[in-house]
């Protein structure tokens, strides 16, 4: 799929609206320092609303909330095809990624936290860690037809923070680095306001805004931690066979800070 010398990044996360709240001021960086972007979702977001409406209708609605978000920043999208509640890690689910990694042909891929508040993003970090160390096995078959052709090259794998910054016993996970978003935090909100369905459902829910203001106060929390107004954290998987370039710090070099407490 890669016709050209241009870096590509991809964002694989469990559902529509995912990349948005967690890495969407980053993707948007990426795309002003000249990088191709793509978004990867497993599910298309079928339990995202209340009961007057059907699994089916949300699903159509949600996947063309995220296809449209995508398109806003000129990415490619594709969803994996799994159902909310049931993105488990096994053959099915980890050689779906691989061929949709192998079919963009990213130089990095951003991911769920291994540890996060609900199974479907841990689950989704440990199918994403999968697939990108198969991405370039020969052998590895996905089944597909006709199938992308293995990746040249395993690329840079990281881990976003997870949703409030914290496990699921509350504590928090600190970043390695973080990438300031300050200049990016109103084309983040609009972009995050691509996925309408879910900002009018916690809207009516809650009286107040909360899609929107929950992001911004978690990116405002985030840019305390390293000086700047807003940011997003971020963890780079260093185990063996995977790169340990500094792909994505490098190039956000000008947007690089560390933790304060370091």
């Amino acid at each position: 799929m890669n016709s050209s010398d241009r870096p590509r990044a991809l964002a694989v996360m469990a559902h529509p609206d995912d990349i948005e709240i967690l890495v969407g001021g980053t993707m948007l960086q990426l795309s002003s320092a000249g990088w191709d972007l793509g978004f990867v979702t497993m599910t298309s977001g079928d339990c995202g609303s209340n009961e007057t409406r059907t699994r089916e209708e949300i699903s159509r609605i949600r996947y063309d909330e995220a296809q449209s978000a995508a398109e806003s920043v000129d990415a490619w999208y594709a969803c994996a095809g799994f159902m909310d509640l049931e993105v488990f890690t096994n053959a099915v689910s980890v050689r779906r990624v691989v061929e949709l990694i192998r079919e963009f042909e990213p130089d990095i891929v951003i991911t769920h936290s291994p540890a996060d508040y609900m199974v479907d993003h841990e689950e989704t970090s440990r199918i994403v860690r999968s697939a990108v160390f198969g991405a370039m096995v020969p052998l590895y078959q996905t089944g597909a037809t006709p199938p992308a052709r293995p990746a040249g090259t395993t690329p840079a794998l990281y881990y976003a923070d997870p949703i409030e910054g914290v496990d699921p016993m509350g504590y928090r996970i600190h970043p390695s680095f973080y990438i300031d978003i300050t200049d990016k935090i109103e084309e983040k909100q609009e972009l995050l306001s691509k996925h309408a369905s879910q900002r009018e459902w916690l809207r009516d829910y809650h009286g107040i805004d909360e899609y929107l203001n929950r992001m911004t106060e978690w990116a405002a929390n985030y840019g305390e931690e390293c000086g700047v107004s807003y940011a997003e954290g971020f963890r780079q998987h260093l185990g063996h066979g995977y790169p340990h370039e500094s792909r994505l710090q490098k190039a956000l070099k000008s947007s690089l800070k560390q933790p304060l407490n370091v």
